[in-house]
């Protein structure tokens, strides 16, 4: 109880802070001269992936003394329309928060060569654009570690998976997920099913109904704001029903149900990238490196499990976090 009092002070600061400090660079730029402005598909008010995203961009504004905007809960349809907003304001750096805006990035991004976009990718490209840089963000290798603690925690040995759009990432997770129950030597078997939107909590109830009413006790979930729907249908469940989640810590959301979650921290590349735009590094690649301390983790202790159960999957991700371990990047299709 005590983390998530912290993080919604240390969230609440943050919204409440004046970043419209001005000062020199090292380069003696004026710092006011350089604007970020950042551009979400939801609220930043989730509590998962749009909070950590306008947390990354406070921070690296913050800590560069630049100002910073933003806009929320933007529609793909819109996206074109919103960034060339922040282009004709002045604002030289764009943090496309979401790959579903991708396209509206590089559609904009050869008109407009002064202005520096931060997007996010499933695989680095074959050519980089001059004026992108690239956030990989590598979920499959913490979705194997939690497909390893659902093969370990599963009793009736039936694990669901509920994901939103069908994207390349989802499937990657998929596969990771299918590829440690294998290398656990697990007969465990998992079904997954895409409800279409990451942010319909009444989709993602009845997905995680139906997978319940198939015998699954252990639901991994990929979606956003269709947690809430899932929270009410594990706690409603008639037998125990686990779940994990991404991005943030859920604990206080289903105490008696709650696992760990594949833990995000948008920051470090964020703040990173910025810095060497300033540097005058128009383009690039970032790879969210998984482990302990880094941009990607595995939550621990894991909930709701036995000790040994702990430090097995503790194992595993230190084990994936240095290579021993070997997490297959598939994402073009789901492997049977």
């Amino acid at each position: 109880m005590k983390k998530i009092l912290v993080f919604v002070l240390l969230f609440s600061l943050i919204i409440s802070f004046s970043v419209f400090g001005g000062g020199e660079t090292e380069e003696g730029t004026d710092a006011w001269a350089i604007k970020i402005a950042a551009v979400f598909p939801g609220s930043i008010q989730d509590a998962d992936y749009n909070t950590i995203g306008y947390i990354a961009l406070q921070e690296a504004a913050n800590a560069e003394g630049i100002k910073s905007a933003y806009s929320e809960k933007v529609a793909v349809p819109d996206a074109e329309r919103v960034l060339k907003e922040y282009i004709n304001a002045d604002f030289s750096i764009i943090f496309v928060h979401g790959a579903q805006f991708n396209g509206a990035a590089a559609k904009v991004a050869p008109n407009y060569p002064d202005v520096t976009f931060i997007i996010e990718v499933d695989a680095k490209p074959d050519t980089l654009s001059p004026n992108i840089w690239y956030i990989e963000r590598n979920y499959y290798t913490g979705f194997y570690v939690l497909g390893a603690l659902a093969s370990m925690k599963t009793e009736t040995g039936k694990i669901g998976f509920i994901g939103g759009l069908e994207l390349p990432f989802i499937r990657g997770e998929v596969n990771a997920i299918n590829q440690a129950i294998k290398d656990q030597n697990s007969d465990a078997t998992l079904e997954y099913i895409f409800v279409g939107d990451f942010n319909d909590p009444l989709k993602a109830r009845q997905a995680a109904e139906g997978l319940m009413s198939q015998g699954a006790d252990i639901i991994i979930s990929a979606v956003n704001l269709g947690n809430f729907g899932l929270y009410g249908a594990v706690k409603e469940a008639n037998k125990p029903v686990f779940l994990t989640t991404t991005y943030t810590d859920k604990l206080t959301q289903a105490p008696d149900n709650y696992l760990s979650s594949d833990l995000f921290n948008f920051s470090i590349p964020v703040k990173g990238i910025v810095a060497k735009i300033i540097a005058g590094e128009k383009s690039g690649f970032w790879s969210m490196e998984y482990g302990e301390g880094k941009a990607r983790s595995t939550q621990f202790p894991i909930s709701n499990v036995s000790d040994s159960i702990n430090a097995a999957v503790k194992q595993i991700a230190e084990d994936v976090a240095s290579g021993k371990i070997v997490v297959e990047k598939v994402l073009g299709e789901v492997l049977q």
